[in-house]
């Protein structure tokens, strides 16, 4: 990559980290019911998440699926500290099949991924850590239909702005 292309990316990175953290940061000021919050901020940070791959490359679209949850951590989102892995693998996942193409498969397949991987990992950490059943069933539930609504509402409204905007860059 030349320069210019390292620095635009680098730029597009930030700025996709920049949108999203302050997406989490909303739950902070705004009293917004908790499916509301859930359903905006969600799409927010996949719309940002699917941005930084196509924008700047995986490299830095992982280096957002890492800093998001941490963030999210220590904004008191997320309950227990190995929960930032999982939900960085399923950033991670989401974005590398984003990575492949895009084709409106791989819009399908990318939030159902994520999802099951979500799903998957926290039933294993809630294991793992003796979770109790009723917290460990909640919080199984929130990464499962939710995170695969938000995160499909994210890459649609991705792959439309996209497409709106290299449309508008070729006029």
């Amino acid at each position: 990559m030349t320069d210019p292309q390292h620095n635009r990316a680098l730029v597009r990175a930030a700025l996709c980290l920049a949108v999203a953290s302050i997406a989490q940061g909303i739950r902070l000021l705004l009293p917004l019911p908790p499916v509301a919050s859930m359903l905006l901020i969600g799409t927010v940070v996949n719309l940002c998440l699917s941005f930084a791959v196509w924008g700047s490359g995986l490299l830095y679209a992982g280096i957002l699926c890492l800093l998001l949850p941490l963030f999210a951590f220590m904004q008191g989102h997320l309950p227990i500290l190995p929960m930032i892995a999982v939900v960085f693998l399923g950033n991670l996942v989401f974005c590398i099949v984003l990575k492949q193409k895009k084709r409106w498969k791989h819009f399908v397949f990318a939030p159902l991924l994520k999802a099951v991987t979500l799903w998957a990992c926290t039933g294993i950490v809630c294991n793992l850590f003796h979770v109790p059943q009723k917290a460990a069933y909640m919080l199984q539930i929130s990464m499962g239909i939710p995170q695969w609504t938000t995160a499909l509402l994210g890459v649609l409204a991705a792959a439309l702005l996209w497409k709106r905007l290299q449309h508008a860059r070729s006029v």
